[in-house]
């Protein structure tokens, strides 16, 4: 099952932001430098700039992301597997990580954009072939 690869590798990259983003707002409690309501309301105007961007870069994670496991189960399901899905999503995953590094230092917006450029056409090809596959059919 090819496909577990990458949702693997997505799925840990979801837990890292997550943690990072619940350990940052919880230590930011404790020093008395965030409040409960700004945390309860994720009022992020409130929040220090790590600490913004790690959870700006979490909630990313369920925007392209899902749309590409959605696409991964559709290919499973499909029974459709090749080097060339597995190396499409592996570029996917990468740039997913690349953008999240990118994000979450907050210093290059030049190279984060790169990043999601790259993981959107990803997304997009793996998308348009699949359409085009089921045309086909």
């Amino acid at each position: 099952m090819w496909i577990q690869y990458p949702i693997f590798a997505l799925i840990l990259l979801f837990l890292w932001l997550w943690l990072a983003t619940a350990s940052m707002r919880i230590k930011a409690v404790r020093r008395g430098e965030l409040s409960l309501d700004a945390v309860n309301f994720v009022l992020k105007d409130e929040m220090n700039k790590r600490t913004r961007l790690l959870g700006n870069s979490y909630d990313n994670q369920y925007q392209q992301p899902v749309l590409f496991i959605c696409l991964l189960a559709f290919l499973h399901m499909d029974g459709i597997s090749n080097i060339g899905w597995y190396l499409v999503s592996m570029v996917f995953v990468a740039a997913r990580y690349w953008h999240c590094y990118e994000h979450t230092r907050g210093v290059n917006i030049k190279r984060r954009t790169y990043a999601f450029g790259l993981s959107s056409m990803s997304l997009f090809i793996g998308w348009s072939v699949w359409f085009v596959m089921m045309i086909m059919k």
